[in-house]
């Protein structure tokens, strides 16, 4: 009976090597992803050389054999990243320059201020087609979650007709991704973000979402980029607040989080001096 069946049980163990090493996994991708994520925030690179490690992200991910609906995903993410980085401002006056634009409600002279929208904006719709295109083999949370946060970009980005049409569906999307995973904490951080970055006419709510972001902190499995924008969001909303002395902290902890980062080294400049005169 041994001898019978251990051939079958060679060709099973066989044939289930073959199949691992024909497909990289899905760690070993967000670990090349989350290389260029991190870089981002650091902002030790330059545009040109950030773009360089993009490049090379991407070769790296086709390089690992994912499954198709995989490799969808993770190259969305990396293009979301890259256009992020180019959003980046370059400077701690670029950044106190911009905030005072959003607090103001100046959303055209945001987008003025990158010299390279036309490119941001097509990033972030490559993302968001790879996304859609995730999504067509099956709607899951992390998917849903970064459809709406690439449509949430392109709705700051885009003309006001885009925002009217687009801007309304990033809510229903992130609390679809969140049904679909309680845990999904960047699509808690997207439903929090409304109360704090807008102001109270367009329904900004600093100390509740505060309250929403402290019970994000208290979730299971935050990565590098979720206490980073946790502490920013808890910072940004005091300020909204003008609690400048109370936001201090948490700028102080998400710059010790990405050191060098420009926006949360101008934040702290305008905490200490008391807000954007």
């Amino acid at each position: 009976m041994i001898r019978r069946y251990f051939p079958v049980l060679l060709i099973l163990i066989f044939s289930r090597g073959l199949f691992a090493a024909d497909y990289g996994s899905a760690s070993e991708a967000e670990a090349i992803v989350d290389v260029l994520r991190d870089e981002m925030y650091l902002q030790q690179m330059d545009d040109a050389a950030l773009y360089r490690l993009y490049r090379i992200t991407i070769a790296d991910l086709v390089d690992l054999n994912l499954d198709e609906r995989e490799l969808l995903f993770q190259k969305s993410q990396a293009v979301f990243y890259m256009a992020r980085g180019y959003q980046s401002m370059e400077s701690i006056q670029d950044v106190i320059d911009q905030d005072d634009d959003l607090r103001r409600g100046k959303f055209k002279r945001m987008q003025k201020s990158y010299y390279n929208l036309d490119e941001i904006v097509k990033l972030f719709e490559e993302s968001l087609a790879l996304s859609e295109t995730y999504l067509a083999g099956g709607r899951d949370a992390r998917g849903v979650r970064l459809y709406a946060e690439c449509l949430g970009q392109l709705s700051t980005l885009k003309s006001l007709g885009y925002l009217m049409s687009h801007g309304s569906k990033v809510q229903p999307l992130a609390e679809e991704a969140i049904e679909l995973d309680p845990n999904e904490i960047k699509a808690h951080l997207l439903l929090a973000s409304r109360y704090i970055y807008s102001p109270g006419i367009w329904g900004g709510d600093p100390d509740k979402g505060i309250a929403m972001l402290e019970n994000i902190a208290r979730m299971d499995g935050p990565d590098r980029e979720d206490r980073h924008d946790i502490n920013v969001g808890i910072g940004f909303a005091h300020t909204m607040a003008k609690r400048w002395d109370e936001a201090l902290p948490y700028f102080r902890n998400a710059q010790n989080i990405y050191p060098g980062n420009f926006y949360t080294m101008a934040m702290i400049k305008l905490c200490e001096a008391g807000g954007n005169k």
